[in-house]
């Protein structure tokens, strides 16, 4: 697979998690706000968007790392 198709991969991905990300924390603060929602609805909100956006952060990261193969490349 060449580096193009891998870095569109990666960019489609992270507009997926990126979009997750943002409706899980939408989410969160949603709950965070409602004084009905339990102590643990909460919580698992707020966990379920820290790990949207770590997958998030992960990919930038790999998209990082593939940018600079391809720099590399004479």
């Amino acid at each position: 697979m060449d580096i193009e198709t891998r870095l569109r991969r990666l960019e489609s991905r992270y507009r997926a998690a990126s979009s997750a990300a943002v409706a899980a924390k939408a989410h969160y603060l949603a709950l965070a706000s409602e004084s009905s929602a339990t102590p643990a609805a909460v919580d698992a909100a707020k966990s379920r968007w820290q790990m949207f956006d770590s997958r998030k952060r992960t990919i930038a990261a790999q998209m990082g790392e593939l940018e600079a193969v391809e720099d590399a490349i004479p």
